[in-house]
């Protein structure tokens, strides 16, 4: 618009003043070098408009050869990437269809021309292990790591996900550890470590983890609990047997004042030191933590030692007695005054705990000492309530 204005402002000014001078018209001298140009001012000044209009034309001529190369090269890059959309779509409907074979080849093929061709590595990756191919697919998973340093973590996750699917465990759990050094605590990262360290036992790992994942909203109080517990039991299991009942004892000593009395960890511990014939040990382990709190799962427990002289823990379960009237107090002192041939003893123990809590094992216990003594009536009594509360 300017130059066109510039140009009509000189023909303008050439009608106006043009007839003016053209008496007087004058002359141009350019001397340059070997050449000497001499004409008239108005021969000049209407040479330098139209080389002016030459210089024009030959630059919109040179706009419009460059600019059909650029609209060329741009409605070829189009199709390039119009066909890897389509490749990618149609990958992505094979895989879900799990048609990993059409799957892989049309991911790949989607991935020339594509700006997201790290999501057609990714998901080409899962479609080759499908298939049982774990070279190719870690080969995929290198090349979306070329194809997108700064995805990292997403290609990481992504191995380790595929690895912990294929039972790769120690593969897997390397590869979360590293990754957790290099981003920290990541939610998606979280939810595959929590995974990682129940396949491969890395239970002090899980444990660790578990106030993390409750943190981030990634476990509800519940699911928490029951991963605690399982944590816990695995480590038991592997302590008692890696290095049996000091292991065991060892590992108690390491927990927290806390846990180390909390029945639902203490229980499960005992019931461990008992498989291992350990006795002694777990008694002295159970009465410390009814000392702290009459439970019904140590009582359980005790109820299954076997010892030389069962005097000394009676004595102490008789005086808790006499402070407490529960019916699990009761139980155990009855069955534990059976195991030490004291039938009269554990009777009265056996009928208080029926009195406070109907139990249909009490029941035929108490129907099993009344066929002793040739009570057939009271035995059949006995075991009339055991059937109305259900097999013991």
């Amino acid at each position: 618009m300017i130059r066109l204005a510039i140009i009509v402002a000189i023909l303008m000014a050439g009608l106006v003043i043009g007839p003016d001078i053209t008496g007087r018209q004058g002359y141009v001298l350019v001397d340059a070098g070997n050449y000497t140009i001499e004409t008239t001012v108005t021969v000049f000044l209407v040479a330098a408009v139209l080389f002016y209009l030459l210089l024009l034309f030959i630059e919109w001529l040179l706009g419009r050869l460059f600019g059909l190369s650029h609209r060329t090269r741009g409605w070829f890059m189009g199709r390039r990437r119009r066909k890897a959309l389509s490749y990618t779509q149609s990958g992505m409907q094979a895989l879900v269809a799990e048609d990993y074979a059409t799957a892989e080849k049309m991911l790949v093929k989607g991935t020339r021309g594509n700006d997201l061709a790290l999501l057609n590595y990714l998901n080409a990756a899962a479609a080759a292990q499908a298939l049982g191919h774990d070279g190719k697919r870690d080969d995929y998973l290198r090349q979306a790591h070329e194809q997108s340093p700064g995805a990292g973590l997403a290609v990481g996750i992504t191995q380790a996900r595929l690895q912990y699917q294929q039972g790769q465990y120690e593969q897997a759990l390397a590869g979360v550890r590293q990754l957790e050094q290099e981003y920290g605590s990541q939610p998606a990262l979280l939810k595959l470590q929590k995974d990682v360290y129940l396949a491969t036992g890395e239970w002090q790992s899980l444990l660790a983890l578990l106030d993390t994942l409750d943190g981030k909203g990634l476990l509800d109080g519940e699911e928490k609990e029951a991963l605690r517990l399982r944590a816990y039991a695995g480590w038991f299991d592997a302590a008692a047997k890696s290095d049996g009942s000091d292991g065991l004892i060892k590992v108690w000593q390491g927990l927290s004042r806390k846990d180390k009395y909390a029945a639902e960890l203490l229980a499960p511990l005992c019931d461990r030191l008992i498989g291992l014939k350990a006795h002694k040990e777990a008694q002295q382990l159970l009465l410390e933590g009814l000392d702290k709190k009459t439970d019904p799962q140590l009582l359980a427990c005790l109820t299954r030692l076997q010892l030389g002289d069962y005097h000394p823990l009676l004595s102490t379960l008789e005086k808790k007695a006499k402070k407490e009237s529960l019916p699990e107090l009761h139980s155990a002192l009855g069955q534990l005054y059976l195991k030490d041939n004291k039938p009269r003893e554990a009777e009265a123990h056996l009928q208080q705990a029926v009195a406070l809590k109907p139990s249909a094992r009490d029941y035929v216990l108490l129907a099993g000492l009344a066929e002793k003594r040739k009570d057939l009536a009271k035995a059949n009594d006995y075991y009339r309530h055991s059937l109305a509360l259900g097999t013991a």
